[in-house]
């Protein structure tokens, strides 16, 4: 099996009120600070709250370094994370 290439999971809950903007926010302010050499998925959920899962095609850890002032609840979250394949020792993370 190829080297897994890291994954990130960023997730931030809108301000009541502010969850198309915070969607907007995502779609070009972090999504430009990663660039085209990542996969980037986007999800919303009902309860106002944002997902953001970026894979690297290049092996590069991805990461949102910006803030989306005054759109969100509380501070976003991020995890890296690896994808694991099904034959794969799971005690073992790259």
């Amino acid at each position: 099996m190829s080297t897994p290439k890291p994954t990130l999971m960023w997730e931030a809950a809108a301000t009541p009120g502010r969850h198309a903007q915070l969607l907007a926010w995502v779609r070009t302010t972090a999504a430009e600070e990663l660039g085209d050499t990542t996969d980037i998925r986007l999800y919303s959920s009902p309860d106002d709250r944002v997902v953001l899962i970026a894979t690297s095609k290049n092996h590069l850890r991805p990461r949102i370094r910006s803030e989306p002032t005054g759109l969100t609840r509380r501070p976003p979250h991020q995890w890296m994370f690896h994808e694991v394949s099904r034959d794969m020792d799971t005690n073992h993370v790259p």
